[in-house]
């Protein structure tokens, strides 16, 4: 990215970036009301999107659902309503598609960010209730509808600006941990692996096609959460595990949240200004 003004943001994604959009969905009950979860994040905190978002002045959107999927009709994510039914969440291409129809037209001074891949690649692993599988699908062939879901972006709605997120490390999530099963883990790291290492490779040739009028920014999620998972032990001083770093089976603490968020504007700041 060349340095350049932006004056909207706008995010897109599943539950690491989700302000409420669930909770308003499911008339706020979901996720739980409990001390854990703050004002329908999932989150104890806000998210690293909130804190972008207070960066700007002028209007921010946030079309990202917790449990969403890059595509339903491949693999869907599903919450429950009050009355126990499951429901869809929009997925990426329908939040891209409320997105055309809430914003006539996108400007340039546009930045999106996009989020998403996890729930995708967790529903190879869960076989609950909470995946609704339309199809057959690997790692490879989710990373690459991602990649043409940042295309449709691009050229269909014409978003110049795109910050797009890789998928973190879920070996590590305390849910995966807990299963204690060596060789479940051993897929989800090499699923992780092959989804990060194809996105990688569809963002920088999206890149390479599209010119220098359009400027697309991977930010490795991975390795940012791998940063912040150790802390210092007051008493040793030794690097240990953060107790804090999960709220649950596998999302992030406030601490955590404001880590990422200060990570993602360490990598954009050189490249961009945002309109404050």
């Amino acid at each position: 990215m060349n340095e350049i003004e932006f004056s909207r943001l706008i995010f897109l994604g599943d539950s690491n970036a989700d302000n409420g959009n669930v909770w308003q969905l499911t008339r706020q009950t979901h996720p739980q009301p409990s001390s854990t979860y703050w004002h329908g994040r999932y989150s104890n905190g806000k998210v690293w999107a909130d804190y972008l978002a207070e960066l700007i002045d002028s209007e921010a959107i946030n079309l990202a659902y917790g449990c969403a999927t890059i595509d339903n009709s491949i693999v869907a994510g599903t919450v429950p309503m009050p009355d126990g039914q499951r429901v869809e969440v929009p997925s990426l291409m329908d939040q891209i598609n409320i997105l055309q129809s809430r914003v006539r037209q996108l400007s340039s001074s546009d930045l999106v960010f996009v989020q998403v891949g996890s729930n995708d690649l967790n529903s190879l692993v869960d076989t609950g209730p909470l995946y609704r599988r339309k199809c057959e699908y690997s790692p490879q062939k989710l990373a690459k509808r991602l990649g043409q879901a940042v295309r449709h972006l691009c050229t269909k709605l014409d978003v110049h600006n795109v910050v797009v997120m890789n998928v973190r490390p879920r070996e590590d999530y305390p849910a995966i941990v807990a299963l204690k099963s060596a060789q479940l883990r051993r897929q989800t790291l090499r699923d992780t692996a092959q989804f990060n290492q194809i996105l990688s490779s569809e963002v920088a040739q999206l890149q390479d096609e599209l010119g220098p009028k359009y400027h697309l920014l991977l930010f490795d999620t991975y390795t940012a959460q791998k940063k912040i998972a150790l802390v210092t032990d007051p008493q040793t001083g030794k690097l240990v595990s953060d107790p804090d770093l999960f709220i649950d089976g596998c999302h992030l603490g406030s601490r955590a949240q404001k880590e990422i968020y200060v990570q993602i504007l360490d990598a954009i700041t050189s490249k961009i200004k945002l309109a404050t």
